[in-house]
């Protein structure tokens, strides 16, 4: 008779938590990216970046930022008084 080899259990187990442990990292991996950008819909806008105009003010440097539109209608306001 073969002596049975009670390594061969235990050897097992450990490969199936270190397979068990790689599947939830990569998983986890999985979640963690950003979502992809649809084909058909715009960019999204630039950052609101400041340019150097090249001044400075009291010591310190003038920057120009960009315009900002403001777009609402008069239905939105409350009714004046």
């Amino acid at each position: 008779m073969v002596p049975r080899n009670l390594g061969i259990k235990c050897m097992s187990r450990e490969r199936m938590a270190l397979a068990a442990m790689v599947l939830m990292i990569a998983g986890l991996a999985g979640c963690a990216s950003g979502p992809t950008p649809k084909a058909g819909l715009p960019p999204a806008a630039a950052p609101y970046v400041g340019v150097f105009t090249g001044e400075f003010v009291d010591g310190k440097p003038l920057y120009r930022f960009p315009a900002i539109e403001i777009v609402g209608s008069r239905s939105s306001m409350g009714p004046s008084t």
